[in-house]
């Protein structure tokens, strides 16, 4: 890691390497954005501070757009494994609010999408990363136009090393037999079962034999319910075969 001085920019150099982007909860209210999975990120350059929308304007113009007229300069938002890769360190001044990368990722997670560093997208909306004053970085999910946070420069190495191929993606999705069978099991486990346990223990003699239907209805949708909190964790996506994940 090196650092140099460029028309008022301090830049700040970093190998690259692998990270892991993404979280591994699941569940509609407390999931993380997944799955899990490894990024190769490659050498890259990255403003020690953060600017912000305005000065980003100011700097290179706001006709066609600030992050347009960044790219045409040369330089770009960083993505979400170089902005890990640079915070790692500890070089880079704290900002006191969100960092816009140039990732844009569906809501439904980082499915279909490239693993090799280059950026996540280009539909959907733009990833926002924000760190703690303890260390600990949040991300979610914000409009594509956002024009509110800062803004770090990235800018390649000389030479430029780029990307080729399709990027090694994640699978477009999680496998839908798989999910399905995990659906079974979960509305069995938590819902089915209760429900004719609660019948023997607290209902009419023949209850059960008349009324089988709606407890297994009814266990199915306990079942589902329990979708809002908690789903069993994505497996991690690894770009070497190991025994915690699935290799890609």
């Amino acid at each position: 890691m090196t650092s140099s001085t460029d028309e008022d920019i301090e830049w700040v150099s970093f190998d690259g390497g692998v990270v892991v982007i993404g979280g591994s909860r699941r569940g509609i209210l407390f999931g993380d954005i997944g799955p899990p999975h490894e990024s190769r990120v490659q050498a890259f350059e990255i403003s020690r501070r953060g600017y912000t929308i305005d000065e980003v304007e100011e700097r290179f113009g706001a006709k066609g757009g600030w992050e347009v007229a960044m790219t045409a300069a040369g330089i770009r938002p960083p993505t979400e494994g170089e902005w890990l890769c640079a915070h790692d360190s500890d070089v880079l001044e704290p900002l006191d609010g969100d960092e816009l990368l140039i990732d844009r990722i569906e809501p439904r997670g980082y499915w279909g999408q490239p693993t090799d560093g280059r950026p996540k997208g280009p539909n959907g909306q733009r990833l926002i990363r924000r760190r703690s004053n303890s260390g600990d970085s949040t991300v979610h999910l914000a409009p594509s136009e956002i024009s509110e946070g800062f803004v770090r420069f990235v800018r390649p190495v000389r030479p430029p090393q780029g990307w080729g191929g399709d990027g090694n993606p994640l699978p477009l999705g999680p496998d839908p037999t798989r999910r399905f069978f995990e659906e079974v099991i979960i509305a069995t486990l938590v819902g089915i079962i209760p429900s004719f346990a609660w019948a023997a223990v607290n209902a009419r003699p023949g209850y059960i034999a008349e009324g089988w239907p709606g407890l297994i209805l009814g266990g199915v949708m306990l079942g589902i319910m329990t979708s809002i909190i908690w789903r069993p964790r994505y497996r991690k996506f690894t770009l070497q075969a190991d025994s915690d994940g699935q290799r890609l």
